[in-house]
């Protein structure tokens, strides 16, 4: 893993690394079809424009999908990208 890889990984971590977008995330794990903000707020007790601003971070750093529908905006997990990165570093951790 060289230096830009280790880099993306550490900002990928940090943004899971916050209890409400760890929470978003693991609601969004459950979810069959993509979601808005309004929709994933109840999984970590704030009101919807804080899971908005979670879920942007979450977004920059490729976590999860936004696309926009209208006026709304839904989000869905980055399933197959994340668990590459997350099993490679277990894959590391392992030896």
């Amino acid at each position: 893993m060289d230096v830009v890889e280790r880099s993306e990984l550490a900002s990928l971590l940090k943004a899971l690394g916050e209890f409400n977008r760890l929470s978003l995330v693991y609601e969004l794990c459950d979810c069959k079809a993509p979601r808005n903000a309004m929709c994933l707020c109840s999984c970590c007790s704030v009101d919807s424009s804080v899971a908005s601003r979670h879920l942007k971070v979450l977004a920059q750093e490729g976590v999860v999908q936004m696309e926009k529908k209208g006026r709304e905006r839904v989000y869905s997990l980055n399933r197959t990208e994340i668990a590459e990165k997350l099993r490679s570093l277990a894959d590391r951790i392992e030896g």
